[in-house]
């Protein structure tokens, strides 16, 4: 046996910690200044760059300028009677595959530590550049050709179904403005109103009708002479070309009118429209153009091609109030000294919010440029009244 064998087994028993503990002395963790924490094998630091050598991402070059602390990682020891059956790790609710990252909370996105997590931090992974909270991934060595590794907060799908639009889901509401005066003379003024909306994201459909009933009679002698009876209804759809505040419309309208010559009017136009203000909360300012047609009968029967322009303005002055202007004309295309123009103010204002009832008051003047038989060109009409909502 040779002599020097049993000196060479002791002095490798003896160097034999030495050796371990070098073996572990380069497992560190580094913090970057985002607050992610990488683990891994420190290979070299110099020039500026520190190369970590990652058990599942692979060699990795840091700019030495991104890191906040680089500690060495103590090893843990398991006691004989402890067995790897029965060990458990310690609860680490943010480690993730040797890569700690704050905005991954296991409560609300659970993280095996099984090698193929590797597959979940790549796809939050991009090729990006320019920023301090990027680090290079080559393992070639190479810092401007690298890709660089972007770590991105959790993102958690939503455990809630987006709410969706019934499209069932209508609003509505009714007025009604009346006044009744028995002395000398009897006099009855009646106004009613509805109106049903539709709108979702992309689009909206209004329709819309009010009726003036005004009549003057002599006391005791019945109903009497009718000074005003008028019927206004239109359709108005308008679609929005999103994500832009442009918008094309389409208008019919009927209006009867038994103090104009024409007695009873059709009218239709389509164009494009322009969202200034869209903000039901504040303010909305809608101006619209376009074309379409006319046709009077009843006194006169006669059909000219008409444009259409248009100004509407919403204004939620608070909670309860709210005022509204607006204003549209409609010249004959062939004669545009004959004209129709129709102008309305409206102020609201709610008496009890969850029952949608309000008090309110408005203005509507009618003015035709070149009115058939000497009729009135002008109507003014004035309104209060109350209005439901539902």
């Amino acid at each position: 046996m040779n002599q020097k064998q049993p000196w060479t087994i002791l002095f490798l028993i003896w160097l034999l910690p030495f050796v371990c503990a070098h073996a572990h002395a380069n497992e560190v963790s580094i913090t970057l200044q985002s607050g992610e924490v990488i683990r891994g094998k420190l290979i070299s630091e110099a020039n500026g760059v520190v190369e970590l050598k990652h058990a599942i991402l692979g060699d990795l070059k840091i700019n030495r300028a991104l890191i906040t602390d680089i500690a060495s990682i103590p090893q843990v020891e398991l006691k004989p009677s402890e067995s790897a059956s029965t060990a458990s790790p310690t609860k680490n609710p943010r480690l993730f595959s040797g890569f700690t990252n704050p905005y991954i909370d296991t409560e609300l996105s659970p993280v095996s530590t099984a090698p193929n997590d590797i597959d979940a931090l790549a796809s939050r992974s991009v090729a990006h550049a320019g920023s301090s909270r990027y680090f290079y991934n080559n393992s070639s060595g190479a810092l401007d050709n690298g890709s660089l590794l972007r770590t991105e907060p959790a993102h958690v799908e939503p455990t809630v179904a987006p709410i969706v639009k019934d499209p069932s889901d209508w609003k509505g509401q009714v007025e009604l403005n009346s006044t009744f005066v028995s002395a000398e003379n009897t006099q009855l003024d009646l106004r009613t109103a509805a109106q049903a909306v539709h709108e979702t994201d992309n689009d909206r459909l209004k329709a819309y009708a009010e009726y003036y009933l005004r009549t003057l009679s002599s006391s005791g002698s019945g109903i009497g002479n009718v000074t005003d009876n008028n019927l206004l209804t239109n359709i108005t759809y308008d679609r929005f070309l999103n994500p832009t505040p442009w918008l094309w419309f389409t208008k019919a309208q009927y209006q009867y009118d038994a103090n104009q010559g024409w007695e009873n009017r059709i009218q239709a136009w389509g164009g494009m429209g322009y969202r200034f203000f869209d903000d039901p909360n504040f303010l909305l300012l809608t101006g619209k153009l376009g074309v379409g047609a006319t046709h009077e009968f009843g006194g006169v029967d006669t059909t000219q091609p008409s444009g259409y322009a248009e100004l509407a303005v919403g204004w939620q002055i608070s909670e309860r109030q709210k005022l509204s202007l607006s204003t549209y004309i409609a010249p004959d295309l062939s004669n545009f000294e004959n004209y129709f123009l129709q102008t309305r103010f409206e102020w609201s204002m709610k008496l009890d919010i969850f029952s949608g009832l309000s008090l309110v008051t408005g203005l509507r003047n009618d003015y035709q440029s070149q009115p058939a038989n000497n009729s009135n060109g002008n109507d003014f009409r004035g309104y209060a009244g109350l209005k439901l909502e539902f």
